[in-house]
This record gives structure tokens, sequence and C-alpha cells, in this order.
């Protein structure tokens, strides 16, 4: 009887988009190049269980701003922007976590589970923010820790 159930998975990929105006392909919004995955589950005994889920993808592209100049018409200022996703950002890394207790009966089974999303609590880079003139810049972070307590039950 097998304890353990796991695997490994690599992707390497490229996302591009046709600029009609130039006839030239640049990278798509989303184009993660590289994405890693690893999973493992061990079944303990007294129908315990504990897993994890690793993920490593490369940043998201993003469209760099180079500068900005004022505009008194609107009272406001007008980006410059770089090439179309010409910039990347920071690798995307986390961390799964599972515990489960199952309970098995003759007509019904049920599953106590702890998921933790996140569980080193890595701040992930989703986009950048800029000042409202664009002289500043900030990266916008993904979803903290998440702890998600849940009960199945099967009739």
């Amino acid at each position: 009887h097998n304890r353990f159930f796991g695997w490994i998975a690599y992707t390497l990929s490229r996302s591009e988009r046709l600029e009609p105006d130039l006839d030239e392909y640049r990278l798509f919004d989303f184009d993660q190049t590289h994405i890693l995955t690893i999973l493992g589950s061990y079944n303990l005994p007294k129908n315990w269980s504990i897993g994890a889920r690793f993920r490593l993808t490369s940043g998201n592209p993003t469209t760099p701003i180079v500068g900005s100049t004022y505009s008194s018409t609107n009272d406001t200022y007008v980006r410059a922007s770089g090439a179309p996703n010409s910039d990347r950002l920071q690798p995307f890394h986390q961390l799964d976590v599972r515990i489960d207790k199952r309970w098995v009966r003759d007509r019904w089974r049920a599953t106590l589970y702890l998921d933790l999303q996140n569980a080193y609590n890595q701040s992930n880079p989703e986009g950048v923010n800029y000042s409202y003139d664009y002289s500043q810049s900030g990266i916008i972070s993904g979803l903290p820790l998440i702890p998600a307590l849940g009960f199945r039950a099967e009739f």
C-alpha cells in the first residue's frame, strides 16, 4: 500500500500577440515562459493525510513607464510608455499546505481539512502602481497567507 503520491511538472511556453499596426509580434500580457509545479501528498495512519504544492512561475510582462509630461489643458500628467511588455515582474512562488482527517463509514464519509494557501506569506508581485506624475512606482502584491478550514460530507 503506497502512502505517497506526487508529481513534478514543468512548462516552457511563449505567448505572443500580433500587433496589426506594426505587423510584428510582442509578448502577450499574461505570458509565463516558465512554470514549475511540485506536488506531494502523504497518507498518515488513522485516516490523516498531509500534502503540499509548490509553484514557481516567470513574472508577467509589463510595459515600463519611462517618463511623463504635464498637460496644462487637462491638469494631469500623461505617461510616456516604453516598448509594450518589454519588462517583467519578479518571479512568482508560493507554497500551499493541506492537512486532512477522514472518517469513513458504511453509508457516509466526512473530511475535515485545513488548507494554508501561500503558507510562508510570500509577497508576490501582481502589478506596478505609479504616483500621479509617474515619477515613483511601487509593486502591487498578491494575496497574503490564507487559512481555510473546511468540512465535506458525502452520503
